[in-house]
């Protein structure tokens, strides 16, 4: 909505489609160096899909996307770095010894650091969900936002992908437990909900464990660097690139690398090793 927005201000919104040259793209989005690598991908991409649908329709003879070239941000690209495991643990003990009144978002916290989920995937799971004979986390939804920017349940999660199940690791058990005993009375079974009822804003979930973590001396994590710190454990532990794919619900294992090349790069070494032990 955001990028589509962008687009409705510029002046190529005056012109019919047949008269926009590649030119005119092309000068948009390098007049964007501003904005952030992703967001300038996301703002090409719309245009992409524009002229495949009016090729497709028959509006115009040529696609001038096909001419148009990236521009790279003057802004450095966000990393978003994981918990070193001494702030894991430390965030972990603290987030054990508090009670749901105390700090309401302590089980999202937990799911997301050793489950892996996307905060909106977090905050969509249902009763139905959990199969604590299986000991496993069923994800096939997330929360999103409708065009009035209103937190609404998405049909699936953010890519067919992400539609995968997670054990449940055993120090956690409890704390699901807890959840579910919590909301037994929620409507849909939701096990996280607002005081008011409604479906819980990731904005908000974000928004304290800033503060919470800024309190233990821990800076620069998100909600998205608990998911994070979950894959570069499992990295860490010696897992395979295909099963942390499947894990994290990447839709191809490009993303699962190119997320985790420096965690992998680390344990290079030790890899190689066992291929010289293997020849010996």
């Amino acid at each position: 909505l955001c990028t589509i927005r962008s687009i409705e201000r510029s002046s190529m919104v005056e012109k019919k489609i047949e008269d926009i040259t590649s030119d005119d793209i092309q000068n948009y989005l390098n007049s964007l160096k501003g904005y952030s690598n992703s967001y300038i991908k996301k703002l090409k991409e719309q245009f992409n899909q524009a002229y495949k649908y009016a090729m497709n329709k028959g509006y115009i003879a040529k696609n001038p996307m096909v001419d148009v070239i990236t521009p790279r941000s003057l802004k450095k690209d966000k990393v978003i770095r994981a918990m070193t495991i001494e702030e894991q643990q430390t965030f972990t003990k603290y987030l054990m010894s508090k009670t749901i009144e105390e700090e309401p978002y302590k089980n999202i916290y937990l799911i997301q650091m050793y489950c892996g989920l996307r905060v909106g995937e977090a905050l969509a799971l249902r009763d139905t969900d959990i199969n604590l004979e299986k000991n496993l986390l069923k994800v096939d939804k997330t929360l999103t936002m409708d065009k009035n920017l209103k937190v609404v349940m998405g049909d699936t999660t953010k890519t067919y992908a992400g539609i995968r199940e997670i054990p449940i690791p055993d120090n956690i058990r409890g704390s699901i437990i807890e959840q579910m005993r919590i909301a037994k009375n929620n409507i849909d079974g939701q096990l996280f909900l607002s005081p008011n009822g409604r479906l819980v804003d990731g904005r908000n979930v974000n928004r304290l464990l800033k503060k919470r973590l800024k309190e233990l001396g821990i800076e620069g994590i998100t909600t998205h660097s608990l998911r994070h710190t979950y894959g570069t454990r499992c990295v860490e532990a010696g897992m395979r690139a295909v099963a942390l794919q499947r894990l994290m619900g990447h839709q191809d294992i490009a993303v699962t690398l190119n997320t985790y090349t420096s965690v992998f790069n680390k344990y290079k070494e030790s890899e190689l090793q066992k291929v010289n032990d293997y020849y010996l």
